[in-house]
């Protein structure tokens, strides 16, 4: 029996490669400003939640990783990742036949990765 609400899972043929995410980490980078003077900006991980469109344009985005939203910073660096999805849309360069996979996602802003600190 399958559960209606569960979101179908990929095949590893439709799962994105490493390049895939390279790429999209890639044109985040640079569509996304951390906040100047935010403390501790190392440890601003923000996670997005994404649904996109076949022509990789945003259909929906919202802030997933809601618990530090009280502190200034953090909110500060979550709404400008937020824009970032925005800005960048549409991703290029998205594999068509694994849409399947891209088509929700859940991006993870870290400062550290993306901008090697």
């Amino acid at each position: 029996e399958t559960d209606p609400q569960r979101e179908p899972t990929p095949k590893a043929s439709e799962q994105l490669s490493a390049g895939d995410i390279g790429n999209i980490r890639r044109q985040l980078q640079d569509c996304w400003r951390v906040p100047a003077g935010a403390k501790n900006a190392a440890d601003l991980v923000v996670e997005i939640a994404v649904r996109l469109n076949r022509d990789g344009s945003v259909r929906h985005a919202e802030i997933a990783t809601t618990e530090r939203m009280n502190d200034s910073f953090y909110r500060a660096a979550a709404e400008s990742a937020l824009r970032a999805v925005h800005i960048c849309s549409p991703l290029e360069g998205l594999p068509v036949d694994k849409y399947e996979s891209w088509q929700r996602m859940r991006l993870t802003f870290d400062p550290k990765e993306m901008f090697g600190s």
